[in-house]
C-alpha cells in the first residue's frame, strides 16, 4: 500500500533538531519539575513541545501531548510504543488553543512559532493553557519573551524585484545594523492577558551609525523558565527582518521616532513600520507650561500613582526613593535614579507611564523632552501633595 503521510515541514523539524534549542528546553524542564518530578504532571502541547515526550515520560509521573494533526500524533504514538512508555504518555487529538483539561496539570510546555510581538495563533495558545490545561500557579514554559529591535538596512530589492516583504533571517546572514538593540515589550507568559485587537505604539532610538535605514530587525531574549535564556540569534530562535515603508536618511545620534502598528495574531503581512526624524534633544527646546494638557495629563497620573503608593502603606518607601534622588550620582539623571530607587513591581508601570508622555510630548512639540524636564514635573506633583 502507498505510504500516504505528508512530509513534515523541513522548518520545524530542523528546530526541534537543533541542539541548542533542546538542551535549553531540557535544562528548563530540570528547573520546573525538580525533586518532586515524579510526583507532578506535565502537558507537551504542539509539534515541537511533543518532540520532548521520552525526556518528559522520565522526569515526571504523567504527560500528556496535545496535537491537533493526526499524522503527527500517530508519529507520537509509534515512538511512545517504541520507548514503552504506554504507561506514563496520554495523547490527545485537539487544538492546543482550544483543549480543555478536566485534570489540569502542574507545568506545560509550548515553544511559541514567532518570538516576537506574537504574530502567531500563539497568544491564544498560551492564554488557554494559562486558563484550561494548568493548575491554579502551575508553571508555564517559556516564562517569558523579551522584544528587542534594531535600526538596520536590509536589502529592498534584487534585480529589480522589490524585496518590501516581512521575512525571517537566513541563517548567518549579515545584515548592517545602524542601532544598539532597544526594547519595545515584555511579554509575560505566567500572567497571559488577551491582546489588544491593534497595537499601536511609538518607540525612540538614537543611530550609532550614519546612514540608511531601511528596515528593523526584530529580535528577541526568550526565558524558558528562571535563569534558562535563548536569544533569537542563536539557531532555532529566528529574527525577523521587517522593512519600513520608506528609507530614512540618519545621522549618528539623531532621536529617530518608529512607529509599531500591528493586529496580534494576524501575521507579519499586516504589521507596518514607519520612521520620521526628530530634532536633537534640546535643540530649540520649546518653552512649556505646567498647565499644557499634555503635561497636566501627565502629572494627574503621577499623583493617581503617588496615591496608590501612600494607600498601600508603601509613602515612606516613596519618600526614601526621593531623597536618593536628590543627591549626585555622577552623570546619571535623576529621572535613572529614580528607577535605580523604585521596587520591581512598579518599575514597569513608571516606565510605561513615563514613555507613554515621551511619544505625547513628541507629537505635541516635535522634540523629545529631557529626562531633567520630565523629572521635574514629576518631583512638582510629589511637593506639592507632601505639603498638602
Amino acid at each position: 500500500m502507498e505510504n500516504k503521510e505528508r512530509l513534515l515541514d523541513g522548518d520545524a523539524i530542523s528546530t526541534a533538531l537543533d541542539p541548542h534549542r533542546r538542551s535549553s528546553v531540557l535544562e528548563a524542564l530540570e528547573r520546573i519539575v525538580g525533586e518532586g518530578g515524579a510526583n507532578q504532571s506535565l502537558a507537551l502541547l504542539g509539534f515541537q513541545a511533543g518532540t520532548f515526550v521520552a525526556e518528559a515520560a522520565r522526569r515526571v509521573e504523567r504527560v500528556v501531548v496535545v496535537e491537533d494533526d493526526g499524522d503527527l500524533l500517530e508519529r507520537f504514538r509509534r515512538a511512545i510504543v517504541a520507548e514503552d512508555l504506554g504507561d506514563t504518555v496520554t495523547l490527545i487529538e485537539a487544538d492546543p488553543a482550544e483543549v480543555r483539561f478536566d485534570d489540569p496539570v502542574d507545568a506545560a510546555v509550548y515553544l511559541p512559532r514567532s518570538v516576537w510581538m506574537m504574530e502567531s495563533p500563539d497568544a491564544a495558545v498560551l492564554s488557554n493553557i494559562g486558563d484550561h490545561v494548568l493548575k491554579p500557579k502551575g508553571t508555564l514554559v517559556p516564562r517569558r519573551v523579551v522584544q528587542l529591535l534594531e535600526l538596520a538596512e536590509p536589502p529592498t530589492q534584487l534585480a529589480g524585484i522589490s524585496l518590501r516583504e516581512p521575512r525571517y533571517s537566513r541563517p548567518g546572514e549579515p545584515v548592517a545594523t545602524l542601532s544598539e538593540s532597544k526594547h519595545f515589550m515584555t511579554t509575560e507568559f505566567d500572567d497571559v492577558t488577551p491582546a489588544d485587537d491593534v497595537i499601536d505604539d511609538t518607540i525612540i532610538i538614537r543611530p550609532l551609525i550614519s546612514g540608511t535605514i531601511s528596515g528593523l530587525r526584530l529580535s528577541s531574549v526568550v526565558e524558558l523558565a528562571e535563569g534558562v535564556v535563548q536569544v533569537s540569534s542563536e539557531s532555532g530562535v529566528k529574527s525577523v527582518l521587517v522593512p519600513l515603508h520608506d528609507d530614512v536618511d540618519v545621522e549618528a545620534g539623531q532621536p529617530v521616532s518608529i512607529r509599531v502598528r500591528y493586529e496580534p495574531g494576524a501575521g507579519l503581512g499586516s504589521a507596518r513600520f514607519s520612521a520620521r526624524l526628530m530634532p536633537e534633544e534640546g535643540s530649540e527646546e520649546t518653552s512649556v507650561d505646567s498647565d499644557h494638557p499634555v503635561i497636566s495629563d501627565f502629572q494627574d497620573s503621577v499623583l493617581e500613582m503617588m496615591r496608590h503608593v501612600d494607600n498601600i502603606g508603601r509613602g515612606s518607601d516613596l519618600d526614601r526613593v526621593v531623597s536618593y534622588t536628590r543627591r549626585p550620582h555622577g552623570d546619571v539623571s535623576r529621572l535613572t535614579a529614580l528607577f535605580w530607587g523604585v521596587d520591581e513591581e512598579f518599575r514597569r508601570p513608571l516606565r510605561e507611564l513615563v514613555e507613554e508622555f515621551r511619544r505625547a510630548y513628541s507629537e505635541e512639540f516635535g522634540q523629545i523632552p529631557t529626562d531633567d524636564a520630565i523629572y521635574g514635573w514629576m518631583f512638582e506633583v510629589y511637593e506639592g501633595e507632601r505639603d498638602g
